[in-house]
């Protein structure tokens, strides 16, 4: 073996190491310690730390509040070009174009990813040339825009508290969460995109309890978000029904998958 092929190696094994831990991370359902992961993938504690501070800068895995480490948005947006293709979100598509074709706009679903809501499935009207792109794996804050509060209002406070604590302003931010949970949904003024609305609603079958990442025991929610001067706020809340029927329907799909 020659030294270039060696060093190849080596930088190979390195890539191993942080996958296994990736792997680790994702399998474990919850927040997992770092003593536990370097057992589980036979690394020493510092050895283990260097590599979970490199995949935690680049957003793969994340701090939990409560301690220990969790799958990161990124990891959850390179994912979810992958759960597109899942035989759920393949049955749920029916249901967000039918909401989509009714009111002419964007109808998207969003899983939460630790403090972030990230779209995994979207279908875009095609009765409108402008209209708002569904990118999946686009991730936003929980604590900003329809989508994401519209989680956030439905979350247990364990896991709600941090997120809003953290916001600049607390006191709007619980004002709003009141709001949507009295109304059932959620609306947006640009909050994420200049010049979109959107009006969002939680997927509530999906917060009876814990499971792995990128499952359909996380968190979900569907919106419909369009462009500002088409999408008003009255347009909005007149396919609230509509919208909250869907999230109702898909609740109903998602708990009978999950049995």
């Amino acid at each position: 073996m020659t030294q270039g092929e060696a060093q190849r190696t080596e930088g190979g094994e390195t890539a191993r190491r942080a996958l296994r831990l990736i792997e680790a991370v994702v399998t474990a359902g919850e927040p997992i310690g770092l003593d536990d992961l370097a057992a589980q993938v036979g690394l020493s504690k510092s050895t283990g730390y260097r590599l979970l501070r490199v995949l935690q800068d680049e957003l793969y895995v994340e701090r939990a509040d409560s301690g220990g480490y969790r799958v990161g948005s990124r990891l959850v947006a390179v994912s979810a070009a992958v759960l597109a293709d899942n035989a759920l979100y393949t049955a749920a598509r029916p249901a967000l174009k039918a909401l989509s074709e009714a009111a002419g706009e964007t109808a998207t679903l969003h899983l939460r990813a630790g403090n972030q809501n990230v779209l995994v499935l979207g279908v875009e009207s095609a009765d409108q040339v402008l209209r708002r792109a569904a990118t999946v794996g686009e991730t936003t804050d929980l604590s900003s825009g329809s989508s994401g509060r519209s989680i956030l209002a439905f979350l247990k406070p364990a896991a709600a508290e941090p997120i809003i604590r953290a916001d600049a302003d607390q006191p709007a931010l619980r004002r709003a969460l009141d709001e949507i949970r009295r109304d059932g949904y959620a609306l947006s003024f640009g909050a994420n995109h200049p010049g979109l609305h959107g009006i969002a609603a939680p997927v509530l079958s999906t917060f009876d309890g814990a499971g792995p990442p990128m499952s359909v025991a996380q968190p979900m929610s569907v919106a419909l978000s369009g462009p500002a001067d088409r999408w008003t706020g009255d347009r909005m809340v007149s396919f609230a029904d509509k919208l909250i029927a869907t999230c109702a329907r898909l609740s109903d799909l998602f708990s009978e998958r999950r049995t």
